[in-house]
C-alpha cells in the first residue's frame, strides 16, 4: 500500500506553493479543537526538526519518525542483518534543512579570519520517509525515545526551577507549581518581528506538552479552539506552540542531562566547526587552525586568567602563542603567572581529546623550544617540515622575516603580510640589496636599499601599497588592513585610512574623513564607508588618541556589543571594568561577558549576580567571601545572602562561612526567614533553647523567636512553649505585663553602627 500517493513538491525560490499547502491543510484539519490538539501531540514524533518542519510533517498525514532513505538503510529491520528500506514507489514528503557553506569568519581566539565550513549559506528541500513508507520496518525495540527518570514532585518541581534559570537567564528562588510555571516560561518565548506571545490558553498547551513528555500525570491537554482564526494564522499559532515547547524541553533537558528532543534515529549532526567541542583540551577549534599559516607564530590576548580558564586553558594568563604544524595539529604556549606553558594540541578525534603533549618552562622562549623539541622527538618528519625557529614576536596580520626556503642564501629573507602578498629582500650588486613584493606570485621590484634592514622597511612599504590596492575592492581586506594598521599606533596615519575607504565615500565626505577632528564625525564617515567593522572603528579612534571617555560615549554610534565595548576599554585604554560599563551602562550579563570576576559583579550588581547562582552550598560560600572582597561589611554581606539564597541550607552555609559567632550572624540577618534563621541555629550547632537565647541578644522580635524555636521544635508545641517561657522576658506595659513582648539584650555598640550603615533598622 503506498501511503503518499501524490507527490509534494515546493519550489526552492519561491514560499509561495509551501504557504498554500499548508493554507489549505490548516483550513480542512485544523479547525476543531479535538483536531487541533491532536496534531499539536502528533508533532512531538519530530522534537528534533524545527517546529515548522514538524508542522509540515502534520501536514501531510504520518504520524511515525521520519528520516531519509540512507539513514533508514542504518536502522537494523525486522529481518536480521537487514536495514529498513523505502518502500517502491513512495514519494518523499519534503523538509527544509540548512545548506552549509564555507567562509572567513571574525575569531577571537587567534585574532585572525578563521575559515569555518560550517557557515548555513541558505536552505534547501530534502525528501524524508516516514515509517509507514518502509518496506522492512524497524526491529521491535529499536526507536525507542531517551528515558526519562522517575521523579517525586520534588524533584519536578526543582527541575523546572532549574530550567526557569535556563530560559530566563536568571533562576527564581521558588517555584510553587511545575505546570503553571511552564505556561509563564511559554508566554515569554519571543517570535520574532511582528509576532505576539502566546495566549495563556497556548502557552499552558506548551508547558503540557513538557510535563507529557517528562511522562508526569498532567491530566488533559487544555482545551483551545481554534477556529477563532483564519487558516493562515491557525497554522502559523501552530508552529509557534511547538516553538515554545521545544525553548522549554530544552531548558527541562538541560536540568535533567538528558536529551528529551533528541531522535532514536542516527542523525547527522551537524557539527560548527567555529566552536570548541565541550570535554575537549585544545584551545583553537577547526576553523581557526585552518586560518593560521604554516611555520609561523602568532599571537593572541593577552587575556585573564578566568578568560583562558573560560577558554580551556587552565594556568594561562597573558599571551597565547600558536604555531601550525598541519591541517590538524599545532603547538601552543601560554604565558602563566610562573612562568610558560606549552602544548602540542591537535583538533582531530582521539582518546587525547585535542591535548598530545604539555609541559612547563621559566619563559615564553623556552616554551617556544620545548615544544619544538617535543614535537621532533614524537613526530620528526613533521618536525623537519617546519622552517627554522621564529624568534621574533608575531602580531596580528603580518608575521616576522624568515629565510627564504630555497633561497640563494639564508640571507634571502620574506616575511609574509597577506594570504595573497608577501615581502621579500636578498643581496644584490655592490653590497646593496634588492627588493620586491609578490602578489599572487607575480614579482613587483623595489628600489635598492643600502643595507638590510632599509631593504626589509623598502620590501614592507611595497607589500603595504599591494594591500591597500587589493583593499580597495575587497571588503573584508579593507577592514583586516585598517585593523592591523590601526592595531600599531606609532605606524598609523590618517592618509592610510583614506587611501584605503576614502574612495567608498563622496568627496565631502572624504574630504571629513581625511581632516576631521570631531570623533563623532569621523566615526560617522567611517560607518558610511560599509566595510569597516564595530572593532575596527574602535581601534582607529585608539589610534587617533580619543580619550575613554570620548569613546565611551560614541559606543552606541559605533554598534559595538556593550560587552566587546567593556573590554576594548579595558585592554586599550587601561580603564577598570566596572568603570567603563558604568560609563557604557552595562548589565551584568555583560559585564560577565567583558571578562569581569566574580568580585567585580559582586561589587556592580550584586542582586543580579546573586540571583543568577544555583543553588549548591559550594557556590554560596564563595560568594560569602567575594562579597567581603567587594568590600561589603559583615553586615551588608549577610543581608544580601539571606535576601538571595535560594535555600536555607545555601544561605546558612554561606553566612556561617564568614561570621564566626552566631549572636553576630542572627544580628546581621535581621530581615531572613523563619526557616532561614533555622538552619543557620543548626549549622552554629545550636540546640533550640540555645538558639532563642542567641535571637533574643540579636534582637530579634518575640514573634520572630517563636517561629525560629518553633521550627527547631518540629513545632512541638509544649517544647515550644517551655523554651518561649525561658527566653522571653515579659515587658512591663500600662494594666499589666504583655507577653508577646520581650526585652531584648542590647549588642555592642559596634554592631549597632555596623547594622545602622547597612540599612537594618532598629
Amino acid at each position: 500500500m503506498v501511503v503518499v500517493a501524490t507527490p509534494y513538491s515546493f519550489d526552492e525560490g519561491d514560499p509561495r506553493p509551501m504557504l498554500r499547502h499548508l493554507d489549505l491543510w490548516s483550513r480542512q484539519r485544523l479547525a476543531t479543537p479535538e483536531a487541533w490538539g491532536s496534531v499539536l501531540e502528533r508533532c512531538g514524533q519530530w522534537a528534533d526538526y524545527s517546529a515548522r518542519n514538524q508542522v509540515l510533517l502534520a501536514s501531510y498525514g504520518v504520524a511515525t519518525p521520519v528520516a531519509g532513505a540512507v539513514t533508514w538503510a542504518r536502522v537494523p529491520s525486522a529481518e536480521p542483518g537487514r536495514g529498513c528500506a523505502v518502500r517502491t514507489g513512495e514519494h518523499g514528503l519534503p523538509v527544509r534543512v540548512p545548506v552549509m557553506d564555507a567562509g572567513a569568519v571574525e575569531s577571537d581566539r587567534s585574532r585572525l579570519l578563521a575559515r569555518s565550513h560550517a557557515i548555513a549559506g541558505g536552505h534547501r528541500w530534502e525528501p524524508v520517509f516516514a515509517a509507514e513508507q518502509l518496506a522492512r520496518g524497524p526491529a521491535p525495540g529499536t526507536l525507542t525515545p531517551a528515558a526519562v527518570p522517575r521523579l517525586a514532585d520534588r524533584e519536578w518541581t526543582e527541575v523546572v526551577r532549574v530550567a526557569s534559570g535556563r530560559v530566563l537567564g536568571r533562576t527564581p528562588r521558588k517555584v510553587d507549581d511545575p505546570v503553571v510555571q511552564l505556561a509563564g516560561l511559554a508566554t515569554r518565548v519571543g517570535f520574532g518581528s511582528g509576532r505576539t506571545p502566546l495566549t495563556p490558553e497556548l502557552a499552558a498547551q506548551a508547558g503540557w506538552l513538557v510535563a507529557v513528555r517528562v511522562g508526569l500525570d498532567a491530566g488533559p491537554m487544555p482545551g483551545f479552539d481554534p477556529q477563532g482564526f483564519q487558516a493562515r494564522e491557525r497554522w502559523q499559532r501552530l508552529v509557534e506552540v511547538r516553538q515554545a515547547a521545544g525553548v522549554l524541553l530544552a531548558g527541562v533537558s538541560h536540568a535533567l542531562g538528558v536529551d528529551l528532543a533528541g531522535s532514536p534515529l542516527p542523525r547527522h549532526d551537524l557539527v560548527d566547526d567555529r566552536t570548541v567541542t565541550a570535554g575537549r583540551r585544545n584551545y583553537l577549534a577547526p576553523a581557526d587552525l585552518r586560518g593560521l599559516p604554516v611555520g609561523v607564530w602568532v599571537e593572541a590576548g593577552p587575556y585573564t586568567r578566568v578568560e583562558w580558564l573560560a577558554r580551556g586553558v587552565a594556568g594561562a594568563a597573558g599571551v597565547g602563542a600558536f604555531l601550525k604544524v598541519t591541517d590538524r595539529s599545532y603547538l601552543a604556549v601560554y604565558e602563566a603567572k610562573g612562568g610558560a606553558l606549552w602544548r602540542m594540541e591537535t583538533v582531530g578525534r582521539g582518546s587525547h581529546q585535542g591535548l598530545l603533549a604539555e609541559g612547563l618552562a621559566d619563559t615564553v622562549t623556552e616554551a617556544k623550544d620545548a615544544a619544538r623539541n617535543a614535537l621532533a622527538d614524537r613526530y620528526p618528519e613533521i618536525a623537519a617540515t617546519i622552517e627554522s625557529p621564529i624568534p621574533a614576536k608575531v602580531v596580528t596580520g603580518g608575521w616576522s622575516w624568515l629565510p627564504m626556503a630555497n633561497g640563494r642564501d639564508d640571507r634571502t629573507e620574506r616575511r609574509v603580510l597577506d594570504e595573497r602578498v608577501q615581502a621579500v629582500i636578498a643581496p644584490g650588486p655592490g653590497g646593496r640589496w634588492e627588493t620586491w613584493a609578490t602578489v599572487d606570485g607575480a614579482l613587483r621590484q623595489g628600489p635598492l636599499a643600502p643595507t638590510r634592514d632599509a631593504a626589509r622597511e623598502a620590501a614592507e612599504s611595497l607589500g603595504r601599497d599591494a594591500l591597500r590596492e587589493l583593499a580597495r575592492y575587497t571588503p573584508d581586506r579593507a577592514n583586516r588592513l585598517v585593523a592591523d594598521l590601526a592595531a600599531s599606533p606609532e605606524a598609523w596615519t590618517r592618509a592610510v585610512l583614506v587611501q584605503t575607504v576614502g574612495h567608498r565615500l563622496a568627496d565631502h565626505d572624504r574630504h571629513l574623513l581625511a581632516t576631521t577632528t570631531d570623533p563623532g564625525v569621523l566615526v560617522e564617515t567611517m560607518h558610511a564607508t560599509g566595510v569597516l567593522a564595530p572593532a575596527t572603528m574602535l581601534e582607529v579612534l585608539h589610534a587617533e588618541q580619543f580619550s575613554a571617555d570620548t569613546v565611551a560615549e560614541l559606543v552606541p554610534a559605533l554598534g559595538i556589543g556593550v560587552g566587546e565595548a567593556v573590554r576594548a576599554l579595558h585592554d586599550r585604554w587601561g580603564v577598570d571594568r566596572l568603570d567603563a560599563g558604568a560609563a557604557i551602562g552595562a548589565t551584568v550579563d555583560e559585564l560577565r561577558a567583558a571578562g569581569c570576576t566574580p568580585t567585580e559583579l559582586l561589587a556592580a550588581a550584586p542582586r543580579e549576580t546573586l540571583r543568577s547562582l544555583d543553588a549548591r552550598e559550594s557556590t554560596w560560600t564563595t560568594a560569602a567571601a567575594a562579597l567581603l572582597d567587594a568590600g561589603y561589611s559583615h553586615a551588608e554581606s549577610v543581608a544580601h545572602l539571606v535576601a538571595h539564597a535560594p535555600t536555607p541550607a545555601s544561605a546558612a552555609a554561606a553566612v556561617v562561612s564568614i561570621v564566626d559567632q552566631p549572636t553576630d550572624a542572627f544580628a546581621y540577618a535581621r530581615r531572613a526567614q523563619p526557616e532561614d534563621l533555622a538552619a543557620i541555629s543548626e549549622r552554629y550547632g545550636l540546640d533550640p533553647l540555645e538558639t532563642g537565647h542567641a535571637l533574643v541578644a540579636a534582637g530579634h522580635s518575640a514573634a520572630t523567636v517563636v517561629d525560629v524555636v518553633a521550627e527547631r521544635c518540629e513545632h512541638d508545641v509544649d517544647l515550644v512553649e517551655d523554651i518561649t517561657a525561658q527566653v522571653l522576658v515579659p515587658t512591663p506595659v500600662a494594666g499589666g505585663r504583655d507577653p508577646q513582648r520581650a526585652d531584648v539584650v542590647p549588642i555592642s555598640a559596634a554592631r549597632s553602627t555596623e547594622l545602622a550603615e547597612a540599612g537594618v533598622d532598629w
